[in-house]
């Protein structure tokens, strides 16, 4: 026979408790490649680690990472429809969107308590305004948000998007309206010098501080194996690629080199003639056939080119980012003008924590080669063509750059929870 106590909803958790509940909102994690998946994990660990009850909030198609505290609530609220990024009437659906689903999700677990702190990152305007909407309605708690991407950003539209730009200003305006009225604690933080001057001007509109920099989102404060050191005399070991098959990202002019090993071996600067090379590539999407098979010869014809295409644990990838002496990072001028790269800040932690000098080839204008000496990578310049001429120009680039005292292996998860929460 059912009791009444088995009737009853759960008792509520005893308020010192529930005020350690905290939530990470990243409505565009659908997938296991790229950084969200390194970004989340640590974020989780430092979080539990100092005592709080923390969950991941993802999309409702990620398949249940292993061993993280991870809920699939969002659907259609990531980076599906770059249509409306920087259109009023997309930016105002998504949003609501966005809240209800946040809503929603609260009402289904209201037996574990309030939230006592919100996290969010690498979110776009029309997914802070669906956060600000929904926070208006919660108990006061600590809300850190980091503004990943550039007030322009519409990921695969325009660059510098006016429009976009303006959505950015709102988000901001409707955050600090709601830390206003629910008595919320906000902070706001960026990962580059760069960012934080491209996002003043909208914060002073709004009305709050200028955003505190913060360590890179990745990369920093990560453990990880350092390999040893190659003698003065070994030739180096050239990164070429890294990461998925998103358009911008360096892999065409990676390829173009792989061309120029296999057919024109003999053009090769006389440093780079027993060089290593690595070619990793991870994506939901397959590679077509002729770059396949271009990477099938290399990496049979080519001493010492490994060809990597499974996705590989964040230490991991930073020890085989230490081993890389040069890195050709030729990611596209107009999409990076103003957007971070990952991949700089982890083969420049990678460096730093191995002691040893790190150089990049890339085009001469953009994120990366502005904020690539902040990282302790030098910056040697390429063209179209001669990308392997840049990187023997490279080799010669780059001292070792150590992290100052007091700080290096602090990571962006260990200041959400030590500055921001504590």
């Amino acid at each position: 026979m059912a009791t009444d106590a088995a009737a009853k909803p759960p008792a509520p958790l005893p308020k010192a408790e529930a005020d350690r509940r905290a939530v990470v909102l990243d409505p565009a994690w659908n997938r296991r490649v790229g950084h969200h998946p390194d970004v989340n994990a640590a974020l989780l660990r430092a979080l539990q680690a100092a005592g709080w009850r923390a969950q991941v909030w993802a999309d409702a198609a990620l398949p249940p990472p292993p061993g993280l505290a991870v809920v699939g609530c969002f659907r259609g609220c990531g980076y599906e429809d770059p249509r409306h990024w920087a259109d009023v009437a997309g930016t105002l659906e998504l949003a609501r969107r966005l809240e209800g689903q946040i809503t929603a999700q609260l009402e289904g677990s209201e037996p574990e308590g309030p939230v006592g702190a919100w996290i969010v990152h690498t979110a776009l305007p029309y997914q802070l305004l669906g956060v600000a909407r929904a926070l208006l309605g919660q108990p006061a708690a600590a809300v850190v948000v980091s503004l990943m991407f550039d007030p322009g950003e519409t990921l695969e539209g325009a660059v510098d998007d006016p429009q976009a730009i303006a959505h950015g200003r709102l988000a901001l305006a409707a955050l600090a309206a709601a830390a206003q009225r629910a008595g919320h604690r906000l902070r706001i933080g960026v990962g580059s010098g760069q960012q934080q001057q491209r996002w003043a001007p909208l914060l002073a509109a709004a009305g709050l501080p200028p955003a505190e920099r913060h360590p890179p989102v990745v990369g920093a404060g990560v453990d990880f194996v350092v390999p040893p050191a190659a003698a003065p005399h070994e030739p180096p070991r050239v990164l070429l690629h890294w990461g998925d098959m998103k358009p911008g990202k360096g892999r065409a002019e990676a390829l173009a080199v792989v061309e120029q090993l296999l057919e024109r071996p003999q053009q090769l600067p006389a440093v780079l003639r027993q060089a290593r090379w690595l070619f990793h590539c991870c994506s939901a999407e397959q590679l077509p056939a002729g770059e396949r098979q271009r990477l099938e010869r290399a990496q049979a014809e080519l001493p010492g080119f490994v060809w990597r295409q499974e996705w590989v644990e964040e230490g991991e990838m930073l020890a085989e980012l230490a081993s890389c002496r040069l890195a050709l990072l030729a990611y596209g001028v107009e999409a990076y003008r103003h957007r971070s790269s990952g991949l700089l800040w982890s083969y420049g932690a990678a460096r730093r924590r191995a002691g040893l000098p790190a150089a990049a080839v890339g085009h001469g204008t953009g994120w990366l080669s502005q904020e690539a000496a902040a990282q302790g990578v030098a910056w040697q310049q390429g063209r179209r063509g001669a990308w392997l001429e840049a990187l023997a120009q490279a080799q010669a680039l780059g001292e070792p750059v150590l992290p100052r005292e007091g700080e290096g292996e602090r990571s962006f998860a260990a200041w959400v929870v030590e500055t921001s929460l504590c």
